[in-house]
């Protein structure tokens, strides 16, 4: 349906070239969800660089190197649709001028680059390297149709359409250049048109599952929180604040949840932003909004800002249930994380979790927008340990067979390989 899956067994050994293959991973703000999986090929003998915004500066971590390229802003307001197209223009800008200066000043040549699509930054790498290997990393295209049944999903203002247009713009001129493409979920694969969808590989990123483990004796005594021993925590992690990942619905039912019971703290890790949708005015934002509106007992919610990933990981070990809320879109690394952690995740009945979790098999689905219910069945989790553990069980077993790096690393290094194998295709 969205084209070919490949079988992600392991993969046998096989030789490298008689040089080290080199590949570039190219990105707007930071490694981002290449980051696991370009230390990984590093392990194994690759060369990798990562390049994303920023000032320019050869660092080497973990045997791989970072660049940074030059982010202009664009001078036409968010108000012009026009600042969609020039944003991603200027990315290119800064990206391609990068690798010029790599290829003509420095001779660096790789033989496969991926780029994350969307904001310009890889429309430029067949300009610089026409015979290199190009992959495509495909998150999102901006539609209200649901093509599978011909018909908008939703009503949808004429100049929001437009405004999504100008946001696919970037993204189908990939289709012009990459020699593959990649998407990590068939839900996010599912959002392209029929005929850019037939290209489009779907493959998981990849999980961590030795990082990312059940711990039994985790305990949340940190710095700027100690939970009692033996007090259910639950637990909400995600970039932003914003009502796309179902921030205040998330709180309105703890406020719900708070007067029902006193037998219960909530860990917030989440930065007082909006990641996702429309910005809020200046001073303003989602986390204000909701203590306005809301009476929250302060004493046992406790909130922080993104914690670095052994902190965050310690959270979720030690939580009773995990929240995880999304509107249809991108689906968050902390979801297949927090699985791979055996949390009990509570999950909005939205499709790109409902492709992830299976309601009372591997974690709880309700309707992020039902108070009520959300706080009724953070209440169970809390009561019915020890049927939950089923639940948290079937969580982790699930990422293992379909989502472990363990396996998915491999799969891939066996597809670029594959690529490497092949006569280049230039434009």
């Amino acid at each position: 349906m969205n084209g070919p899956v490949p079988d992600l067994a392991p993969a046998g050994p096989a030789a490298l070239p008689a040089t080290r293959p080199r590949i570039l991973f190219l990105h707007l703000t930071g490694q981002g969800q290449f980051q696991f999986f370009g230390t990984w090929l590093a392990a194994q003998g690759w060369d990798v660089t990562f390049a994303h915004g920023g000032v320019d500066r050869i660092e080497e971590v973990d045997v791989c190197r970072t660049r940074r390229f030059r982010i202009r802003d664009t001078l036409i307001p968010r108000s012009d649709f026009r600042h969609l197209l020039d944003h991603a223009a200027q990315n290119c800008r800064g990206a391609t001028e990068l690798m010029f200066r790599m290829r003509h000043a420095e001779g660096y040549v790789p033989d496969v680059v991926m780029a994350h699509v969307g904001w310009g930054v890889g429309l430029g790498v067949k300009l610089v390297w026409p015979d290199c290997r190009y992959i495509a990393y495909h998150e999102w295209y901006y539609t209200d149709r649901n093509w599978d049944k011909g018909r908008a999903e939703r009503p949808s203002d004429v100049m929001d359409q437009v405004a999504d247009r100008m946001r696919n713009l970037p993204i189908t001129a990939e289709f012009d250049l990459a020699d593959a493409h990649w998407c990590p979920t068939r839900f996010q694969a599912s959002r392209f048109p029929p005929a850019l969808r037939d290209r489009i590989t779907v493959l998981a990123d990849g999980v961590d599952c030795d990082l990312h483990r059940p711990d039994p004796t985790a305990r949340i005594d940190l710095d700027w929180v100690a939970i009692p021993p033996g007090m259910p925590v639950l637990t909400y992690a995600t970039r932003g604040m914003e009502p796309l990942r179902g921030f205040p619905q998330f709180l309105r039912a703890i406020e719900r949840l708070q007067r029902q019971r006193q037998d219960f703290h909530t860990v917030i890790l989440a930065n007082d932003a909006v990641s996702y949708g429309s910005r809020l005015p200046a001073g303003d934002s989602w986390w204000l909004r909701m203590m306005d509106q809301l009476d929250l007992d302060h004493r046992r919610l406790h909130v922080n800002a993104m914690r670095p990933r052994e902190e965050y990981a310690t959270v979720l070990q030690a939580s009773t249930a995990h929240v995880y809320f999304t509107e249809p879109f991108v689906t968050s690394w902390s979801l297949t994380e927090a699985l791979a952690m055996g949390c009990l995740v509570v999950g909005s009945n939205t499709a790109p979790v409902r492709e992830m979790i299976e309601d009372m098999e591997n974690g709880l689905i309700v309707d992020m927008d039902d108070a009520e219910e959300v706080a009724e069945t953070l209440s169970w989790a809390i009561d019915t340990p020890d049927r939950a553990h089923a639940l948290r069980q079937a969580a982790r077993a699930g990422v293992l067979a379909r989502q472990d790096a363990a396996h998915v690393f491999p799969a891939k290094e066996a597809l670029l390989r594959a690529m490497l194998a092949q006569s280049p295709v230039t434009g």
